[in-house]
């Protein structure tokens, strides 16, 4: 009992983190929870199964459907990517279940990757006087147009490229925004984009009120908050937390 409920406690805990990115943590935390479950319910503990089934219901009926969106988070996660997908949802459903889902992940991907496509741009003046500086090259002006008559691979894209590399372990120790801020020169496009999704926070629940049995109640104060003020109020509640947190440690340091 106390190993099952501790890996909950862990998983709402992590997705409760306000000093580092948790969008990439979701699809993998959330398999934990979906398999701990399975296992559970088909072990022999009887004394455990009423609650299961409850527990069971809950998560089929909040949980089950997997973020898309986080889901492509995880993928933008040197660690993870499709090969933990393709593992979690091999071992979660079966084949054509798993490849369909595995499918619209990365059909999502790539109309996310093709929306920041447009943003991108070459700064043409750098370029012109570049070009214009070269001497001598006159003769060779059909050099391009012989390159790219006798290529014969396909120019990939930059998420084509970001998902040909081996994963990392998932044991190795990666700063996720630390590897982006890296790889922005070499994948600028997939970088931009990793930028944005990365800063969307799993939760904005305190882990304490998650386990707390008492109800949420929206006010109509807040409920005619603009999604603006919203976004403002979730970004000052987790630096208010951050800080607090710096002044507890700082505390048990002296």
């Amino acid at each position: 009992m106390y190993q099952f409920l501790k890996g909950f406690f862990e998983v709402t805990t992590t997705f409760s983190g306000t000093k580092y990115p948790t969008a990439n943590l979701y699809f993998m935390n959330v398999y934990l929870v979906h398999s701990a479950i399975i296992e559970a319910s088909a072990g022999v503990n009887s004394y455990m199964a009423p609650m299961l089934a409850v527990m069971r219901e809950k998560f089929m009926k909040y949980w089950s459907d997997y973020s898309i969106f986080l889901s492509c988070a995880a993928v933008l996660d040197p660690c993870i990517k499709f090969k933990f997908l393709g593992y979690a949802y091999s071992k979660l459903y079966d084949g054509d279940d798993a490849l369909q889902r595995i499918n619209l992940v990365k059909t999502t991907m790539t109309s996310l990757f093709n929306e920041y496509g447009s943003g991108v741009h070459v700064n043409e003046n750098i370029a012109t006087s570049a070009s214009s500086s070269t001497c001598g090259l006159g003769a060779f002006s059909d050099y391009d147009q012989y390159v790219e008559s006798t290529s014969s691979h396909e120019e990939r894209s930059e998420l084509e490229l970001y998902l040909a590399e081996p994963a990392k372990r998932l044991n190795e120790n990666v700063n996720i925004l630390d590897f982006w801020s890296k790889s922005a020169a070499r994948y600028p496009q997939l970088a931009r984009m990793a930028r944005d999704i990365l800063a969307v926070p799993v939760s904005s629940v305190a882990s304490e009120s998650a386990f707390s049995l008492s109800k949420k109640v929206i006010t109509p104060n807040r409920n005619s908050l603009k999604p603006k003020t919203v976004e403002a109020l979730m970004c000052l509640q987790d630096w208010y937390r951050c800080k607090l947190q710096k002044k507890e440690e700082l505390l048990l340091e002296q």
